[in-house]
Parts: structure tokens; C-alpha cells; sequence
């Protein structure tokens, strides 16, 4: 089987890209999710109604059963009638393996039941039940650093081979 040997020029290249592309998603998507659901905790509340509370089921592509709550409640802002189904900011059409878990969340949130809503005053068909940033949205925030800590792991690599060349060149250049 043959080694393969990566040149530095695709090191190079491979680092820049994977730290561009982490610059590019933490910016444009990573820092507005976050900043949307921080600012979600000073949003206005009104009184809302639970108007379904049900569980969703399907199999996923290894054969496992997932789990989805599924909640709609309606609400008012300035006369205006509003149907909400996101209970936090990350949670719209997150499932689960743990049923659990759902049961737990539709506890929570039976039919019927009064509950505080949080509305963007800007837009105020945009919902939540639950405001603020959530294990997910940090989740989302995080990722994109990783992927620059490739990069410059990769482009430290570079800079070790190109020492290493030019202590070899130093050394031999003496001799």
C-alpha cells in the first residue's frame, strides 16, 4: 500500500479553507442565533392557550425510533391573532430517541393550559415558550471554532515542516 504524502502548498490551502469557512458560519449563523436568543429574554410576554400537545414518531436512517413534541399554542399582540409552535428558539422540529424526554416536554405543555409567550416586538409571529440560549444554540456557537482549531492546527504543521527545512539548511549550509 502506498504512503501518501501531503504537500504543504494542499496543508496550506486545507487550513485556510477550513479557517474561512469557520470565520463564515460563526458569523453569519453562530453569532445571530446566539444573539437572537439572548435578546429573547427581554422580549415582551403575552398570555397564550396550549391548543395541541401531541408526540410525532419516525424511524431515522438507522432503523431507530425518534421522538418529536409537537406543541401550537395561539396568542394575541395588539389585537392581532398569532399561532406559535416553537417552544425555544433551537427547538423547532428537534426529535429525540427518548420518548422520555417528549412525555416530559408534553407535561409541561398540556392542551388548554395558560402559558407566557415571548414575542419578538419586531415580529411578532416569531415565538417562544421558553426564552434564551439553550445547550444547542451553544452547541451551534462552539462548533465553528473547532473547525478553525483544524485549520490552525494544520497550518501549525506547516510552519513545524518549514523550521524543520530551514534548520536542515542552516545545519547543512555550515558544514
Amino acid at each position: 500500500m502506498k504512503s501518501q504524502i501531503k504537500s504543504p502548498f494542499t496543508t496550506f490551502i486545507m487550513g485556510i479553507i477550513f479557517i474561512g469557512i469557520s470565520w463564515f458560519v460563526y458569523n453569519q449563523f453562530s453569532v445571530p442565533m446566539v444573539e437572537e436568543a439572548e435578546a429573547s429574554k427581554n422580549w415582551p410576554t403575552t398570555l397564550g392557550v396550549i391548543t395541541f400537545s401531541d408526540i410525532s414518531q419516525h424511524t431515522n436512517n438507522d432503523g431507530n425510533n425518534m421522538y418529536a413534541s409537537i406543541i401550537n399554542y395561539n396568542y394575541t399582540v395588539a389585537n392581532k391573532s398569532y399561532v406559535g409552535d416553537r417552544i425555544s428558539l433551537s427547538s423547532s422540529g428537534a426529535s429525540t430517541s427518548s420518548i422520555r424526554e417528549v412525555k416530559e416536554t408534553l407535561k409541561t405543555y398540556p392542551v388548554d393550559t395558560q402559558v407566557n409567550v415571548y414575542y419578538d416586538p419586531e415580529f411578532p409571529n416569531n415565538a417562544v415558550l421558553e426564552p434564551g440560549a439553550d445547550f444547542l444554540t451553544y452547541l451551534v456557537k462552539y462548533i465553528p471554532w473547532l473547525f478553525g482549531f483544524f485549520g490552525i492546527l494544520m497550518m501549525w504543521q506547516l510552519v513545524k515542516k518549514a523550521l524543520v527545512l530551514i534548520i536542515a539548511f542552516l545545519i547543512s549550509s555550515k558544514n
